[in-house]
């Protein structure tokens, strides 16, 4: 059996095991063992591999936004893998890790209402529920949010689904996480303003949105949101101020208040501000150095190629 060195708390069933993740994804996609144990260890070698593949397949423009994308979503099996594959994978562990000390340190975890916006799998929404947050998970796909379902039977995690954005209120939520979708959605400050309606005063947003990420294995990062790299404007312009945050904006934290809040320094987030904004001119050797640090650990590589 694999054996991950990622924290413990920061995986979770059926993360924690080839054979729980191949039966879950079995589940939900109805595809053949060994067609998903393939594609799982072509996922852990590259990660975006079966988005890139089933884009191809499917004869989408790539980094644009359209019907056709928006019917890709719709249909397409190959975001259960990457997004699996990319819970796993130390940097996200670390990711989670760092909200986690990030709401500690705010006393904002025992009861703190909590929506995740676009969590997939549901895996970041487990890890707030176990942390004592009154957690939301808003996710419109049906088939992430059946597959989340079970991540949180399995995991005794208590989250609320919400598919419809309209029943999210305003001045509802301590907290919003946010990662990895916004580079995704065609108008990120119209995301970005619907945010700040729906958090509390001296609520905080967490997030992270790798804008300069446009490269083949990403082809449903939107080219037009190149602009938004290492940009801090469209979360001012909507009374976000930036407190905390990861040299690499991975991710930023950003509370919702009146005046100068309270923070810690923030100038390696500022020196990383200024490197994201190359990207969104010279994006090759950032997408290479994102590349890198997704990289998952080579012992679920083995586990799954002794299973073939």
């Amino acid at each position: 059996m694999a054996e991950s060195s990622a924290v413990p708390e920061q995986l979770f069933k059926p993360l924690t095991s080839n054979e729980l993740l191949i039966e879950a994804i079995r589940k939900i996609t109805s595809e053949p063992r060994e067609s998903v144990i393939q594609r799982l260890l072509a996922e852990h070698r590259a990660i975006g591999f079966n988005v890139r593949q089933d884009a191809r397949e499917a004869g989408l423009v790539p980094y644009v936004w359209s019907d056709a994308l928006t019917e890709f979503y719709r249909t397409t099996k190959s975001f259960v893998y990457e997004t699996a594959v990319w819970n796993r994978s130390p940097l996200k562990c670390d990711m989670r890790a760092w909200i986690g000390k990030f709401l500690r340190d705010r006393s904002r975890t025992a009861g703190t209402r909590a929506l995740t916006y676009g969590d997939g799998l549901g895996f970041d929404s487990t890890y707030l529920a176990r942390l004592g947050c009154d957690v939301t998970y808003f996710e419109p796909s049906e088939e992430c949010s059946r597959f989340a379902a079970d991540v949180f039977r399995a995991n005794g995690a208590e989250v609320r689904h919400i598919a419809d954005p309209a029943l999210l209120e305003p001045d509802s939520y301590d907290v919003i996480v946010c990662l990895d979708v916004l580079e995704h959605v065609p108008a990120p400050p119209e995301t970005v303003r619907q945010f700040s309606q729906w958090l509390k005063t001296d609520g905080y947003l967490i997030t992270h949105s790798p804008f300069f990420y446009v490269e083949p294995y990403h082809p449903t990062h939107l080219k037009s949101n190149m602009k938004y790299s290492g940009c801090d404007r469209m979360f001012r312009d909507n009374g976000l101020q930036l407190v905390d945050g990861k040299f690499f904006w991975d991710p930023i934290a950003l509370q919702k208040c009146h005046g100068i809040p309270q923070q810690r320094s923030l100038t390696a987030v500022r020196i990383g501000r200024q490197l994201l904004r190359l990207g969104r001119w010279h994006p090759n050797i950032h997408s290479l150095i994102a590349r890198l640090m997704s990289r998952g650990e080579k012992c679920w590589i083995r586990d799954l190629e002794s299973l073939l």
